[in-house]
Formats: C-alpha cells, sequence, structure tokens
C-alpha cells in the first residue's frame, strides 16, 4: 500500500525545510540565546519547518525558539547566491551541515 502524501507521487506534499548555519550569537529580545545542554552561546543551526523555527546546536540539541522567526531564517541566508541543496533525510542533513554531534564540544575561533 503506498501513501498518498508520498512526495514521489505528489510533489506538492513534500515538506520543505530551510537550514541555514548561523556562527554569531543569537539575541532576538536582547537576551543571548544559549543551548541548555552545552551553554554554547554560538555556532547554531536554524532549521525552518513551514513557519516554525527550530534550533540546533553542535551538541545536537534542538528547540523551538518561539523569539524566532521565519524572517530571522531569511536573514540569516542571505544574499550569498548558494542554491539550496536538498537532503535525503534529516539526519544527511546534520551530518552535512556538521550537526550530528561529531563537533560537539570544539571550539571555533569565528572572530
Amino acid at each position: 500500500m503506498t501513501n498518498p502524501a508520498d512526495p514521489d507521487r505528489d510533489p506538492q506534499h513534500r515538506n520543505i525545510v530551510l537550514a541555514v548555519p548561523h556562527p554569531q550569537p543569537l539575541n532576538p529580545r536582547g537576551i543571548t540565546i544559549t543551548c541548555t545542554m552545552c551553554n554554547a552561546a554560538r555556532d547554531w543551526l536554524l532549521v525552518q519547518v513551514r513557519n516554525l523555527v527550530f534550533v540546533r546546536c553542535r551538541c545536537t540539541h534542538e528547540w523551538r525558539e518561539h523569539d524566532l522567526q521565519t524572517a530571522h531564517v531569511t536573514a540569516a541566508r542571505g544574499n550569498d547566491g548558494e542554491p539550496l541543496r536538498e537532503w535525503a533525510s534529516f539526519d544527511e542533513m546534520y551530518r552535512g551541515l556538521g550537526f550530528d554531534g561529531l563537533l560537539a564540544g570544539a571550539v571555533w575561533n569565528l572572530a
């Protein structure tokens, strides 16, 4: 039996997810967002699923951030001209963007 909402059968039912790496701190309300698992304060993956925005840390902790809107994700993406990439799964996306836990605890000099 096939799923009528199977993306291979009907492309209009495909879930659209936008994932944007964001190396800088996030402070949408003037308070810096930190990861509750590892206390990181920067180097995020912003994940937009429809009109919801999630933040993922390098330690793999992920949460819905109510203070971020889709406009924040669009602004973080900017106009770098890089084409959008399709991933077969969330796991593949996280691995491909380095947010699968492999780099958890790594300290980056982003200055």
